[in-house]
């Protein structure tokens, strides 16, 4: 049974002993230059609609409420992700019950044998005050990231052109148009072309993670023969897969099609493929291989390289998992991110999990339309 006092602060109270609700109400009754509103719920499951409805300011919470504690209607509502301050009462203190509460975001717990006006009173202050200090840090930070996401695509764009202007001079060069060069000058040429290109590289990849994270990336879906895209796509990385003496096989059914962004679909997979190599020994075999559902098309890579020891970290921007060949192959760490979150704009999922006995699999799935 809900009660409200006239005021501005919008308190909730979630408490199943009615006791205890007339109680603290006097409290509030008699805080001095505070103006408060106070709402009464007895009970979790219309405590966790009212939560979720967002209409008050701040949540006390009792502790022993009925088939829930005060803890389970916090991880319920996700207080965690909530802007609003949650309090925890409880009837006796308890350390482990006050650690379990800060860590689901309780901005405070308070014993209510020793809550008084006063108190009563700095809790909500303090827990408001404290939530509008995370506030304003997230704004900043979102700010930040903003203004570093701005900085990427700008600096790639500049880095861009004046990079490929020097590849295509070198190339010039590696093909006579400035003279005949030594076997010496042939060497060192080749190795500046090839370092060009890792640069060219590097910038692309920082060129489309900027385009994700500001939202410009724009797909233009049309219906796609997979079968023919991912058939060609093995033949173009047949020869890379030879040359660092690996294997490389599809198994892909013919005429599979769906209505999806063929440029999207295949850069992710290349970039799947690119890492398949990467991290594989010689001898190793890699497997495209390509499915349908009932409902989504599966796209799997499969191969027999050395694995991934954290897998929680493998989707993260700028993240580099250590790994015996990490230090030789090199990269930005961007890869995997970019590939997930085209994937993810695209409505599917990109999971990655062990192969047996040794490597990895990275399962692309895309719904049917």
């Amino acid at each position: 049974m809900p009660e409200t006092l006239n005021s501005d602060i919008r308190v909730l109270l979630v408490d199943d002993d009615e006791e205890d609700y007339f109680i603290i109400q006097r409290l509030f009754a008699s805080m001095r230059g505070v103006q408060c509103s106070l709402e009464w719920i007895s009970n979790s499951d219309d405590a966790i609609v009212a939560i979720q409805e967002a209409r008050h300011d701040v949540f006390l919470i009792d502790y022993r409420l009925d088939a829930r504690t005060g803890l389970d209607v916090l991880q319920e509502v996700n207080a965690i992700d909530r802007s609003e301050p949650f309090i925890l009462l409880t009837g006796v203190g308890d350390q482990e019950i006050e650690r379990e509460s800060l860590q689901l975001a309780a901005s405070d717990y308070v014993v209510k044998k020793n809550l008084t006006s006063d108190i009563l009173s700095r809790t909500l202050y303090y827990a408001l005050g404290r939530k509008e200090q995370e506030r304003q840090k997230l704004d900043q930070l979102i700010e930040l990231n903003k203004t570093k996401d701005e900085f990427i695509s700008i600096a790639s764009h500049q880095l861009r052109t004046p990079a490929t202007t020097v590849k295509q001079y070198v190339a010039m060069v590696l093909d006579g148009f400035g003279g005949e060069l030594t076997e010496g000058q042939q060497k060192l040429l080749q190795k500046a072309y090839e370092s060009n290109e890792r640069q060219l590289n590097i910038i692309n990849d920082l060129l489309k993670v900027a385009q994700i994270d500001a939202g410009r990336m724009e797909f233009v879906p049309r219906q796609t023969n997979l079968s023919q895209l991912l058939s060609d796509t093995v033949q173009d990385f047949m020869p890379l897969f030879e040359s660092a003496n690996q294997g490389l096989s599809g198994n892909i059914p013919p005429e599979i099609y769906l209505f999806v962004d063929e440029t999207a679909v295949k850069m992710a997979v290349d970039n799947l493929l690119e890492n398949a190599k990467k991290y594989s020994e010689s001898g190793a075999s890699t497997s495209l291989k390509l499915e349908k559902t009932d409902d989504e098309i599966i796209i799997s890579v499969v191969d027999e390289g050395v694995g991934v020891t954290n897998p929680d970290k493998l989707f993260q921007k700028f993240t580099r998992i250590d790994n015996k060949l990490s230090t030789e192959v090199g990269g930005t760490g961007l890869g995997l991110y970019w590939a997930y979150s085209v994937v993810e704009l695209l409505g599917g999922t990109l999971r990655y999990k062990p192969n047996t006995p040794v490597g990895s699999q990275f399962i692309l799935s895309l719904p049917l339309l």
